[in-house]
């Protein structure tokens, strides 16, 4: 093959651009602390960081979803055991009105205090979550949950009618867990399926209704009042007890979960380390050495460069 000056200086000038392109690519490295910056570097790495990427991007949206999930039972288990109380302070002021030695006065008085708590239940059962929805609505989260409660006169409030649905808004907080983190007002109240009236609260109502009757009624029976209201406090108590047990089991696995999942995503990132991170010492060996070659090769192209084709082949 017959060798031509220009030959000899295009392979010069290519060696030379494929030493610097080398020594650019050692440069970007070392700047971005990444071993692989195409696919092209490392094509095997390359597609298996692209999966534990995903599965950490994965990871990360539960994450997010389990910070909602525990906010909404924190709310949930928070308002539940407001109810608890409320419930049991009724309960309490019932035991006191049974005693036989409450005066007319002081029933009116008892009934009042009474009707005060019966408020401030309607108004937890109507209470919205940090998003504005109503937390104790089902899927019906945009309308008021209950509705009614309105006072009478020489009786208790009007019947309460709960306006939502049965669902239970849930929340997907692992990769094969979707968590409620809502329960429906229909529960927590316990509303009658077929006329959507809260027992819970008619309970209290009637009893207010027995406590404000004249003592000349002859259909006051304090007594049967007392105890019907204690029996229906014991029933509402036990009931919202037992949603507040299963809310504080969830938030327990919620708990567990967070925990599982932070250590997947240490995992995902201790793997995209090993598969995309820059080994330091070997690559300023690297770039060194390419810096000494291309030194050299500079050197020897302007020596070649001065020659003639006849010097060359002498």
């Amino acid at each position: 093959m017959r060798i031509s000056t220009s030959m000899i200086f295009d392979a010069g000038r290519n060696t030379l651009m494929q030493q610097s392109a080398d020594m650019a690519h050692t440069q970007q490295q070392l700047a971005t602390g990444r071993r692989i910056l195409t696919p092209s570097d490392d094509p095997i790495a390359s597609a298996r960081a692209l999966e534990v990427s995903q599965s950490k991007s994965v990871n990360e949206q539960f994450q997010t979803n389990q910070g909602y999930a525990k906010d909404a039972l924190s709310v949930l288990e928070s308002s539940l055991g407001s109810i608890g109380d409320t419930l049991q302070y009724i309960r309490t002021r019932a035991v006191e009105a049974g005693n036989g030695t409450f005066s007319p006065g002081e029933l009116q008085s008892l009934a009042s205090d009474v009707e005060a708590q019966f408020n401030s239940l309607l108004a937890t059962a109507n209470s919205k979550d940090a998003t504005g929805e109503y937390l104790f609505a089902g899927f019906q989260s945009g309308q008021t949950s209950f509705s009614g409660g309105a006072a009478v006169a020489g009786a208790g409030p009007a019947a309460v009618v709960y306006n939502g649905d049965e669902g239970s808004r849930t929340m997907q907080v692992g990769p094969s867990r979707v968590m409620p983190i809502a329960e429906p007002g229909s529960k927590v109240f316990m509303a009658d399926p077929t006329t959507g009236q809260s027992q819970m609260f008619s309970a209290i109502s009637d009893f207010i209704t027995e406590l404000r009757k004249a003592p000349t009624d002859p259909t006051r029976n304090i007594p049967a009042a007392v105890q019907s209201a204690i029996g229906g406090m014991d029933a509402a108590i036990d009931n919202v007890s037992t949603i507040r047990a299963s809310v504080g089991s969830r938030m327990v696995e919620l708990d567990a979960q967070v925990d599982l999942s932070a250590q997947h995503d240490l995992e995902y990132s201790d793997t995209l380390s090993r598969l995309q991170d820059l080994d330091y010492n070997e690559a300023i060996s690297r770039f060194s050495q390419q810096q000494t070659v291309l030194q050299a090769a500079q050197q020897s192209y302007v020596r070649v460069t001065g020659l003639s084709l006849f010097d060359l082949l002498r």
